[in-house]
């Protein structure tokens, strides 16, 4: 196995670094029949609501995760927004960094376009980092993840 290159947190992640999106999930340990299961498509919504873009990733034996993402903090936002086509890259992780599964995928141009549109808008709001984690608490307090689907803007066969 081999160890992923950042140190990161229990739970879920995502970020946009270099050219494209990671979204990870560090759990204790993944059993094998768990990801036997990952064999079949994942199903990957981006979803948009109050200017705050959360992808939604369901299947296998994963809990329905959400992914926040905000442009305005991101330390790659000029690469992102010049993107024709999205990747997006998800990363299964053991306790100790280890990647136990990962797949990645190229979105076509028509489902990047989408996307790129909301996280366009997103860049467009005046940003306040206390204001945009309320707004993050208040759908997340409103919401399981599954919920957010109906905000979704693209859903992709990962």
């Amino acid at each position: 196995m081999k160890k992923f290159p950042y140190d990161v947190d229990m739970g879920a992640i995502m970020d946009f670094v270099e050219d494209h999106f990671m979204l990870v999930i560090k759990d204790e340990s993944w059993a094998e029949e768990e990801l036997a299961m990952l064999k079949k498509p994942l199903d990957l919504h981006f979803c948009y609501t109050q200017d705050i873009a959360i992808f939604v990733l369901e299947g296998g034996d994963i809990d329905s995760s959400d992914f926040y993402f905000n442009i305005q903090e991101c330390d790659w936002k000029e690469e992102l927004l010049k993107q024709e086509t999205l990747d997006i890259e998800l990363f299964l992780l053991d306790k100790k960094n280890y990647i136990c599964w990962s797949k990645r995928k190229t979105l076509s141009p028509e489902q990047s376009e989408k996307i790129l549109a909301c996280l366009c808008k997103q860049e467009q709001v005046q940003f306040m980092p206390d204001e945009y984690d309320i707004n993050v608490i208040g759908i997340q307090s409103a919401y399981q993840p599954y919920e957010l689907n109906k905000f979704a803007v693209e859903s992709i066969k990962f």
